[in-house]
């Protein structure tokens, strides 16, 4: 095994670009901060298959042409997520956690329950 030794003025370079790098990048906020309160809970049942067929045409219209793809991986067979926590993702966006953006001034509530709905039917939770 090769052993690099780093001179005082490498250590400090690497030191500064390091530090300089995470100035940059924004602070992802603290949990208790990301959650908001879903408006007041679905307003129809999560397995109504019209819903789940609204959610989907506007799925494959919209997320799917611009980021997660008509086969969507990230929600196939996914465990364990809340209903709520999807809803305010797409309400709120990703908040800085992630890049995506906040969807609540383009879909209504009820729409965006929809998406939740058709996301919901792809996974196990």
């Amino acid at each position: 095994m090769k052993t690099y030794h780093l001179t005082p003025i490498a250590l400090a370079l690497i030191t500064t670009s390091v530090l300089a790098f995470n100035a940059v990048l924004p602070e992802a906020p603290a949990a208790e901060e990301v959650v908001i309160e879903a408006a007041g809970g679905p307003p129809f049942k999560l397995d109504d298959s019209a819903r789940i067929a609204a959610g989907k045409a506007r799925y494959q219209s919209g997320c799917a042409d611009f980021c997660h793809g008509h086969e969507p991986a990230l929600f196939i067979d996914r465990q364990g997520l809340d209903p709520e926590y999807v809803y305010n993702t797409i309400r709120d966006g990703g908040r800085g956690a992630t890049p995506m953006p906040p969807w609540g001034d383009v879909f209504s509530p009820e729409e965006i329950w929809e998406l939740v709905a058709y996301l919901k039917s792809l996974g196990k939770w």
